[in-house]
């Protein structure tokens, strides 16, 4: 068994692999490389109760801490990795320090999608805990509200914003809110729910640009040359795993991290798997014999 496990990502996947580790007699060194100073704490929550105003930010907390205690495991906390020596065991962490593993899990998750110009005051995608604190911040200066991209995220978001009494549109290219995740039929009846509760819905168009104003997001431009006056900007588009640390890793990357059934993506390096093994239509099998499937880090 191995006597140092070093799991990349203090999330929600990386808390739950170290309580296996430790709940199935793993008594060896264990250490968390997480990019937030922060403990591990729940996501889904920040982009409605937290972002309402309902709860309080250490709500979200995942677990106490006696429970983290009885971890016997160590948090570096708001340090980011940045490299992968997969043959020399180590990975490198932002300002140099190389730390030794014998296995090695990723779980580093995903990081939003950007779009051109989303670096203006005013304009905020919704990750992290900070993140929706200050987009609440914003939100409780009585703004405009554009809400680019009409899935799970931005529909909350849209739906929070408007119960604050905010003026909110909503964007999406696609003729429907969430039309990929349930289709046009439910898809139409999420984007009436919104219409009645009087949130105004921009479908079937794409956005061209952000305008800006002394550093400050002014309105959005749409692809058919409209503009909506814009206070505040929230950019949903979806995510990409954040794979960025492993280019030169030597590991297979795909949507993820290529790993066989076992989440194995080479010999004591793992992926935690998220979403996109799910949605495969061939069931990955292990490793020698046959080839191996997508294993998304999970956040």
């Amino acid at each position: 068994m191995p006597r140092d496990v070093l799991i990349v990502g203090a999330s929600a996947a990386g808390l739950a692999t170290a309580e296996a580790l430790r709940n199935k007699g793993y008594d060896g060194r264990l250490t968390l490389v997480g990019d937030e100073a922060r403990l591990p704490y729940d996501r889904p929550p920040l982009s409605k109760q937290v972002l309402s105003g309902a709860w309080q930010p250490e709500r979200v907390r995942l677990r106490d801490d006696q429970a983290i205690d009885k971890l016997d495991a160590e948090f570096q906390l708001g340090r980011r990795a940045v490299g992968l020596d997969a043959a020399g065991r180590k990975v490198l962490l932002d300002g140099g320090e190389r730390v030794a593993f014998d296995a090695l899990v990723i779980a580093t998750g995903v990081t939003p999608r950007r779009l051109p110009g989303d670096d203006l005051e005013g304009v905020h995608v919704l990750r992290t805990l900070d993140d929706a604190l200050a987009l609440r911040a914003d939100l409780l200066d009585r703004p405009k509200v554009v809400v680019v991209g009409a899935g799970f995220l931005g529909a909350e978001v849209a739906a929070v914003a408007r119960t604050m009494g905010l003026e909110v549109t909503l964007v999406d290219p696609l003729p429907v809110p969430m039309r990929r995740q349930f289709g046009d039929m439910i898809g139409k009846l999420v984007g009436q729910t919104h219409s009645d509760h009087g949130v105004a819905l921009r479908l079937g168009v794409g956005v061209a640009r952000f305008v800006e104003s002394a550093g400050r997001v002014a309105a959005v431009e749409l692809a058919d040359g409209t503009k909506l006056d814009a206070d505040v900007v929230v950019v949903g588009v979806g995510s990409t795993p954040a794979t960025d640390w492993l280019a030169d890793s030597g590991l297979v990357l795909g949507n993820g991290v290529e790993c066989d059934a076992e989440c194995r993506a080479a010999p004591g390096i793992y992926a935690a798997p998220g979403s996109a093994v799910s949605r495969r239509t061939v069931e990955p099998v292990c490793a020698g014999r046959a080839a191996p499937g997508p294993c998304e880090p999970a956040g």
